[in-house]
């Protein structure tokens, strides 16, 4: 029995565009542009039979969730876990300091960095993964569009594709883009 899960990373934000790290429970809205961009998307899922929209509680997923609802006439169901990493002390700050911290690391270093108030790769994935599974497992069968961020798309793809979590650094999911995996049981394409 075929699952499919598609992945949309939610419209811009002006933070997105000055490449600055959102906050947990970040108000920043989508910009006009993001708008127009889930509209794209929206049009882009209509009449692919979804039957339930997910959606990170963050503030920009859940309005490009309703976008998208609208659209597609469902309701978006908000749902803890699906938030972005939590980067602690760089929240609100550029990445390029983030990259500063992380480019001297190995991988397996990176992996285990707990950025001082926030979460490491490590635990960012457990939560991502936790979630994906109690979504596939509750809605076997169905269509499923899961409205969440960029660094949730990256760390999810190489789980689910059984790669290793590694392979997430050439995953660069844009604003508004569309990720389709079909799961078969414990395998996605």
């Amino acid at each position: 029995m075929k699952t499919r899960l598609t992945l949309v990373r939610h419209g811009q934000t002006a933070k997105n565009v000055k490449g600055v790290l959102h906050s947990r429970s970040d108000e920043s809205v989508l910009s006009e542009l993001g708008r127009r961009q889930i509209s794209v998307t929206a049009r882009r899922l209509k009449g692919e039979g979804v039957d339930l929209i997910y959606s990170s509680k963050e503030t920009r997923a859940l309005e490009s969730a309703r976008l998208i609802a609208e659209v597609l006439g469902k309701e978006p169901r908000p749902l803890d876990g699906l938030e972005e990493r939590n980067w602690g002390v760089f929240e609100g700050r550029p990445w390029s300091e983030v990259k500063a911290v992380l480019d001297p690391l190995d991988s397996e270093q990176r992996y285990e960095y707990v950025p001082e108030n926030g979460e490491s790769w490590k635990d960012f994935e457990t939560r991502t993964n936790k979630v994906i599974k109690e979504i596939i497992d509750e809605n076997q069968g169905k269509n499923i569009v899961i409205v969440t961020h960029g660094g949730v798309i990256r760390v999810l793809l190489p789980h689910l594709l059984h790669a290793p979590k590694e392979e997430s650094f050439k995953y660069d999911p844009k604003n508004a883009s569309v990720t389709i995996l079909d799961y078969y049981g414990e395998d996605a394409r």
